[in-house]
């Protein structure tokens, strides 16, 4: 792979380095997309306890020595003494004034720092847990910056020297690698809203907040009456016996194609029609239902009910149940009766 797809930008006036790190390079990953962020003016979000970058940094590490420990951190130096404001009529930053009072320096090592040259170079290696906070007293160590500040997140791969004195050799054991394209602003809310649009669109943790696939809706709207899986067998036999001939009848095609809970939800429900009673409907007396039955001493008796009561033959079954069909409860189609059934 060529070097041009590398970064080796260092401070100045570092002196020669230690062979150990001197020959590492770093590429930086996903550049496109950290490109397109830079275009438009990268934003990061700030808060008190701490929101992880996105893009995230990550980084594929070539040059090292396999057998020798390196730890990888990271730190964020200002790219001014200036703060900036968002001007949303020219949607352009503008210098707002100097800068506030630095915050504390701090850096971010790699959690699984230190670790073998040949196990960094195996895999990308990503900074996916570290955090920014604009909480100055934060004590969970998140890089602390200034909200409306400009910042350069720097790369640092570190020799693990193992000799005693290896305080000496700090300068040279150490090499520190700066991609322009992730420079960015802190906020605490995002100014720029294409930048809210694209971290949306590309983030694959922002699912969330993006439309809804049009396809993906229910093609037939919920039924306003909805019943109760425990209350089917109140319907009466004739009621489930129809939601069992129908449920036969699709048996042949649920094999292929998949029964969507939409299908299966209005196969569980009889017609409007069974359920309610209609606007007229009055309780019958209790007399009028069962002339047999002796009035209170002192009560009126009730005029007659307004529905005549059904004469249903059962063939002589007595055991065979009766329906009230001219109650307004069910009606006559929907009349069913099962023989060699006891009534409950």
């Amino acid at each position: 792979m060529s070097t041009e797809a590398y970064a080796m930008a260092e401070p100045t006036g570092q002196g020669p380095k230690n062979p150990r790190v001197s020959s590492v390079m770093v590429q930086l990953e996903m550049k496109p997309l950290w490109e397109e962020f830079n275009q438009l003016g990268t934003e990061m979000i700030v808060t008190k306890a701490g929101r992880r970058m996105f893009p995230t940094f990550q980084v594929k590490i070539v040059g090292m020595d396999t057998l020798a420990d390196y730890a990888l951190l990271m730190d964020f130096i200002p790219l001014d003494d200036k703060r900036y404001r968002y001007a949303f009529h020219s949607s352009a930053w503008l210098v707002a004034g100097k800068a506030d009072p630095a915050t504390p320096g701090r850096v971010h090592f790699h959690p699984d720092s230190p670790a073998k040259g040949a196990q960094w170079m195996r895999q990308i290696v990503s900074f996916d847990k570290l955090k920014l906070t604009n909480n100055l007293m934060d004590d969970n160590g998140h890089i602390i910056l200034n909200s409306m500040h400009r910042y350069q997140p720097r790369f640092h791969v570190v020799f693990v020297d193992p000799r005693k004195d290896s305080a000496r050799y700090a300068q040279e054991n150490f090499k520190s690698f700066v991609f322009m394209e992730t420079q960015f602003t802190a906020v605490t809310a995002y100014q720029n809203h294409r930048i809210t649009q694209l971290k949306i669109a590309s983030n694959p943790f922002a699912k969330g907040f993006r439309e809804a696939d049009p396809d993906s809706w229910p093609a037939t709207p919920r039924p306003l009456l909805s019943i109760p899986a425990r209350s089917r067998s109140s319907l009466g036999p004739c009621l489930l016996k129809g939601s069992a001939e129908r449920e036969k009848d699709t048996s042949g095609t649920s094999a292929s194609r998949p029964r969507t809970p939409t299908q299966t939800h209005h196969q569980l429900l009889p017609a409007p029609d069974v359920l309610l009673a209609p606007a007229t409907y009055r309780p019958l007396p209790y007399q009028n239902l069962y002339p047999g039955s002796p009035s209170h001493a002192g009560t009126s008796r009730a005029r007659l009910a307004p529905y005549p009561l059904p004469n249903i033959s059962t063939a002589g079954n007595q055991e065979d149940p009766t329906f009230a069909a001219g109650l307004g409860l069910l009606p006559t189609s929907a009349l069913c009766l099962v023989p060699n059934q006891d009534s409950k």
